[in-house]
């Protein structure tokens, strides 16, 4: 962290700001828990839809059968 003051209001108030590497790591960080969270949604889905691994067909085109 960098400590920096700022002028507002007539005084001076202390205050943190990330670094450039801080930012950038955060900004990676937060970049990759999206795609990793994208990525297990689409195979939630697709295992959903998939009639090989239990899925139904009937259920992703519409239609519900109660007698499961």
């Amino acid at each position: 962290m960098i400590r920096t003051y700022q002028v507002e209001h007539g005084g001076l108030v202390f205050d943190q700001a990330l670094t450039r590497r801080q930012k950038t790591v955060r900004n990676r960080m937060t970049a990759l828990t999206v795609i990793v969270v994208i990525a297990a949604s689409a195979g939630v889905l697709q295992h959903f839809n998939n009639p090989a691994h239990g899925g139904s067909a009937e259920l992703s085109s519409g239609g519900y059968s109660a007698a499961r």
